[in-house]
């Protein structure tokens, strides 16, 4: 998946994707199969106004990004996800992450800290185990 900007401004996938983006990506993840630019266009257009290739575009650059795989059979090509919604929330996250990380370590993982609370116990627990696991040799990332 290549690199994308993150928007902290926004919410949801609107933080790591456009909104039309966002919003062919929640239909195919939802839809669970294969699908061709037609039925993601019919969806859309049942809604708001919309041309055909604008979502065709659209499509094309997620699967420039690696967000989508492309197959193609004749005519038409279909699309799949290249990661569940999950895996490309973790995956997002993870790029985030580690880039504050590499620049501001010390301020990173004391915002954290101080988001987690002193009252969140659960939270803490958790940490606490992660820590545990990373200083036995290592943790399950990302779960």
């Amino acid at each position: 998946m290549k690199s994308m900007d993150f928007k902290p401004g926004q919410n949801g996938l609107n933080k790591m994707l456009g909104s039309l983006e966002s919003e062919v990506m929640d239909i195919i993840w939802r839809k669970g199969c294969e699908v061709c630019v037609r039925d993601i266009f019919e969806e859309l257009a049942s809604r708001r106004e919309i041309a055909y290739t604008t979502v065709m575009t659209i499509m094309v650059r997620l699967s420039e990004k690696k967000i989508l795989r492309k197959r193609k059979e004749g005519n038409v090509s279909f699309y799949e996800p290249a990661l569940s919604r999950n895996e490309f929330t973790v995956s997002v996250v993870g790029n985030v992450v580690d880039s504050l990380l590499e620049d501001f370590a010390e301020v990173t993982m004391s915002h954290f800290l101080s988001r987690v609370g002193r009252h969140d116990r659960e939270t803490i627990a958790k940490l606490e185990k992660l820590l545990a696991e990373y200083k036995d040799g290592g943790t399950d990332e990302g779960k």
